[in-house]
């Protein structure tokens, strides 16, 4: 197993709270390499992965996804779906609300709009801190290579802000929020920790990557619960009406 593997076990982990039992038809917008599209699908589900980058991979089990070179916000087909999944895809998305309108013209009727998204703007000082400080521990234990802008340590959250400018912008979690409930019936809105995500994707692979990534997703969910840390993570479960 690789340490990055971890956030993917996350994900599918609250994909199984989210959605009903197969069989049912899911538009994964925004799959990139298809993992989360490989798992679903071998539980049975028929998924579609839609990503604009394109590309099909050759793992075990990619037979079964129809996958589809694509920009969501114009994307349509006839057949609808029970299900739209946006696993970390939604908040590179601008317009948000173009975004959330497709895939409620995709969904059937009562049809699930679930999410799993990285909330950065919810990040303030003492999140940023924690997570440059614990970042520059296992980067000297060997565990990362040598992050860039590492020497701006007396301004942390000045360094998370940078490191998130992007054009067009990336979407908040209150936009992505607000534009859902304007969209959908929301039946469930999480706070979810994210930070791990980012390290155990660099850290060195192996059993001691492994367990130490899941140390750091253990810490960062007891500290955002305790609310030493804010939340960088949001999942939203929403149910189209009408």
């Amino acid at each position: 197993m690789s340490p990055a593997e971890i956030p993917l076990e996350e994900t599918l982990a609250f994909l199984t709270r989210a959605l009903p039992p197969p069989p049912l038809r899911i538009l994964e917008a925004g799959a990139g390499e298809g993992a989360v599209a490989l798992a679903i699908a071998a539980r049975g589900y028929e998924v579609t992965a839609l990503d604009e980058a394109g590309g099909r991979p050759t793992a075990p089990g990619a037979e079964r996804i129809r996958w589809v070179e694509a920009d969501f916000l114009y994307y349509d087909e006839a057949a609808t779906f029970d299900a739209v999944l946006f696993t970390h895809s939604l908040h590179h998305m601008a317009p948000v609300e173009g975004a959330l309108d497709r895939a409620r013209a995709l969904l059937k009727p009562s049809g699930l709009m679930i999410a799993d998204e990285h909330a950065y703007d919810r990040v303030n000082l003492p999140t940023a801190r924690w997570y440059y400080d614990l970042e520059s521990v296992l980067t000297a234990a060997g565990m990362l290579p040598p992050a860039e802008n590492a020497t701006e340590e007396g301004n942390p959250l000045g360094r998370w802000r940078k490191e998130h400018a992007h054009d067009p912008p990336l979407q908040t979690g209150h936009a992505m929020l607000a534009a859902a409930r304007e969209r959908f019936e929301l039946t469930s809105v999480e706070e979810a920790p994210y930070l791990y995500r980012s390290l155990a994707g660099r850290l060195t692979e192996g059993d001691r990557g492994v367990r130490v990534a899941r140390r750091i997703l253990e810490l960062e969910s007891r500290l955002v619960r305790e609310r030493d840390l804010t939340a960088a993570g949001l999942r939203m479960i929403g149910k189209k009406e009408g």
